[in-house]
């Protein structure tokens, strides 16, 4: 899937009847050897059994760790983050590879003035926001993503890896929702407020971002990558309520997956905050999978979440990142055990941290990820 021929220019991927075909063809074979990730991975997407439950570890900042990498330079320099990613997932594990670096990329190249710690994630200087008055949403004005030094990083982190990868991982890129990107400038709670008080202003900002990151997914997709992972992070109850966020934000990630899908990627979600609004997003983006934290609103259980969404899009989670920073490793395993038990039956789930792996924790907890896969994810499950 990572290495796509070109005619005139384009990019040639196979249907999704293909890739459908295949994942079955991946998971008859997978009863009798070992699976590559992108096999693995595919026949997961596609509701099959493959020979063992795939892990996405997200290890993202941990990462630079495995190669001597600054915090800075894995931010700025997508050859030092392809290393970097590469690295970690050769040597710890794992079936996918990412773009993802932070939740500031798109943020930073609208203007917002960025802080790059030494030993942390970079993130906005939140004394300085770029819109600092209602007023302000109406001066966003429209970037072009390859001029700009985030987003066209991120482009070229896609094109490395998807070239390195060769046939053996999918790479997905990742694009933050609009409102994601908005509150990066503003202020989540700001943000939130300015929703209920002047939502025509924010929503002019909307369509500027939107435009953008349309074009931006776009360009992902153009360099080879398999998936784009859109963030809609505020469909949660943890950030605006079922109806605000159907009019703030939900007309506008429809239109940045209907663009991926376009291209004939795959379409990825990763939402952790409370209580996410599945039926919600699904309605409106139609995921391949869904990265969560915490159980949907509407589901109480794990089983519950299985047999309401488990044949509707893949299930990626949910071992709380908590757990990975405090619990040692038999805990962990102990975890995703139950989580394996519960939710990989019959195909659609990857094990994975709710969010992204503590960047400066010990990575006994990623290992305890694959180990657990390796050990109690083995099709049939058990």
């Amino acid at each position: 899937m990572s290495i796509y021929p070109r005619v005139r220019g384009h990019l040639v991927r196979p249907t999704p009847g293909m890739l459908k075909a295949a994942a079955g063809l991946f998971a008859v074979r997978g009863k009798a050897m070992h699976l590559l990730p992108l096999e693995r991975v595919l026949a997961t997407v596609f509701h099959k059994e493959p020979d063992r439950v795939p892990v996405v570890h997200f290890l993202l900042g941990g990462a630079r760790r495995l190669t001597g990498a600054s915090y800075e330079d894995l931010s700025r320099k997508p050859e030092v983050t392809a290393e970097a990613y590469i690295a970690a997932t050769e040597l710890i594990g794992g079936d996918a590879l990412y773009n993802v670096i932070d939740l500031s990329v798109e943020a930073a190249d609208f203007g917002q003035e960025m802080v790059y710690p030494e030993h942390s994630t970079a993130h906005p200087n939140y004394l300085n926001p770029r819109v600092k008055t209602p007023d302000d949403y109406s001066r966003l004005e429209k970037v072009d993503p390859l001029k700009t030094p985030r987003m066209s990083a991120c482009i070229e982190l896609g094109r490395i890896l998807s070239k390195k990868a060769g046939i053996r991982y999918p790479v997905l890129g990742f694009c933050f929702g609009p409102l994601g990107v908005l509150a990066m400038m503003r202020g989540a709670q700001k943000l939130f407020v300015d929703c209920l008080r002047c939502p025509e202003k924010v929503k002019v900002a909307l369509e500027v971002i939107t435009d953008v990151l349309v074009d931006y997914v776009r360009l992902q997709c153009d360099v080879g990558v398999d998936g784009v992972m859109l963030d809609t992070l505020f469909a949660s109850q943890s950030a605006l309520s079922r109806e605000l966020w159907d009019e703030m934000e939900g007309p506008y990630s429809k239109r940045i997956a209907d663009e991926v899908r376009r291209w004939g990627a795959l379409v990825m979600l990763h939402n952790c905050g409370v209580g996410p609004y599945f039926d919600l997003q699904i309605e409106y983006m139609e995921p391949d999978g869904i990265s969560f934290a915490y159980l949907p609103d509407d589901c109480s259980s794990m089983s519950e979440l299985k047999e309401k969404y488990g044949r509707r899009t893949a299930l990626v989670g949910f071992v709380p990142t908590e757990a990975i920073y405090r619990e040692p490793p038999a805990k962990i395993m102990e975890i995703a055990r139950e989580q394996i038990r519960c939710l990989a039956p019959g195909g659609g789930y990857m094990l994975a941290p709710g969010c992204e792996y503590p960047p400066n924790n010990e990575i006994a907890g990623a290992l305890a990820l694959i180990r657990a896969a390796e050990t109690y994810g083995k099709y049939p499950i058990k």
